[in-house]
């Protein structure tokens, strides 16, 4: 019974958070809200002022051109309007070749098809051989004027669908691209950090292999943060609410903070791999003594404040600077250590570690 009492809520609770909250639950629901109204004025404008015979054309058009960006509809409408016209003219052209029905279905949709493979026309091609089928099963493509009254149709719906996404709280993602990237920064610094911890405990053995399946796993942070940065600056575009002194939006202070941590982590990688082999080692005279592991440890701590730091566009450059100082003032340090001081063994063990946290900081130095 619980189970079925929550599968049941569940509709009403998604309307709930949909409705209190700005998150991928609200956009889903303004998206569809808004489809809901096009289709409904679209409908009202050709059913009854302008009383054309097949309005249900109108919001059907509409409702597909109501996208996730105002962008994206005004594109997708200008696909959807070239596919219409395409399906309006190999319908009427093929009705006017071929005076059989069953024939002219089969090459009006073939052809349609075919002309929907360009790839201008985008996810809107296929609609090419299915209007022309549509078309021709209605018995509309052997009169002219009808024609024409589909174009008007599809026409009215997709300016109607597109005019209402436009003007009708336009979506505007500003949000998910700074959680996206600081999340990223975060995921990176925690590997960092982490591995810092095990080098202090002398966990490398035990925790090696888990390192590496977290720095695998980073890229799917990467992917996500280029999303979210994509969806912000899409949604930027044609959008009258950007010009808003109410909705602040970023300018790309996302897109840079994102090429660094985008580069690093290879690098983090390559850190991860490292220390696997290290452990793998059958030799213990190669493994870095305490000492050694401290003073990495150390550095790996300093590296990750400068990425957490550079994932986060509203820290001070002043912060940044120090923190990036601080990094290499720990990287020279170590390396004078190893080459003075250290055992060749367990220099040995920690040059291979060196060389991509180098990479990293010569990263965080250079961007």
């Amino acid at each position: 019974m619980v189970r079925i009492r929550q599968s049941l809520s569940a509709p009403v609770a998604w309307l709930g958070r949909a409705a209190r909250y700005n998150g991928t639950e609200r956009g889903a629901f303004a998206q569809s809200a808004k489809a809901a109204i096009a289709a409904v004025i679209s409908w009202v404008i050709a059913a009854e002022l302008l009383s054309l015979p097949q309005p249900f054309l109108a919001p059907y058009t509409a409702v597909f051109v109501v996208e996730a960006t105002v962008y994206r509809s005004v594109r997708y409408a200008a696909q959807q309007l070239a596919a219409i016209v395409g399906a309006v003219v190999v319908a009427g052209v093929t009705n006017l070749l071929i005076p059989s029905t069953i024939a002219s279905i089969g090459v009006a949709t073939l052809a349609g098809l075919l002309i929907g493979q360009w790839h201008r026309l985008g996810s809107s091609g296929p609609w090419v051989g299915i209007t022309a089928l549509v078309i021709i099963t209605f018995g509309t493509s052997t009169s002219a004027p009808l024609l024409l009254d589909r174009l008007l149709e599809s026409a009215l719906g997709v300016a109607v669908g597109t005019f209402v996404n436009a003007v009708l709280f336009p979506p505007v993602y500003a949000g998910g691209a700074r959680e996206a990237v600081q999340r990223l920064a975060d995921r990176l610094a925690e590997l960092l950090t982490g591995v810092a911890e095990g080098l202090r405990r002398d966990e490398v053995a035990d925790r090696a292999q888990d390192w590496v399946s977290e720095a695998e796993h980073v890229e799917r942070f990467v992917v996500q943060a280029e999303q979210a940065v994509q969806w912000g600056q899409e949604s930027r575009r044609l959008n009258i609410r950007t010009h808003s002194s109410r909705v602040k939006v970023p300018d790309d202070q996302y897109r840079f903070p994102l090429a660094t941590l985008r580069s690093l982590a290879p690098y983090v990688r390559q850190l991860t791999d490292a220390l696997r082999a290290m452990a793998d080692e059958e030799l213990p005279s190669r493994h870095p003594g305490e000492d050694e592991r401290r003073r990495f440890a150390e550095l790996l701590d300093a590296v990750a404040r400068t990425v957490r730091l550079r994932g986060d566009p509203e820290a001070s450059e002043e912060d940044l600077t120090k923190s990036l100082e601080d990094s290499r003032e720990r990287l020279d340090e170590l390396d004078g250590y190893l080459t003075a001081d250290s055992p060749i063994g367990p220099a040995m063990g920690l040059v291979g570690m060196l060389i991509p946290v180098r990479r990293t900081l010569r990263e965080l130095e250079a961007r």
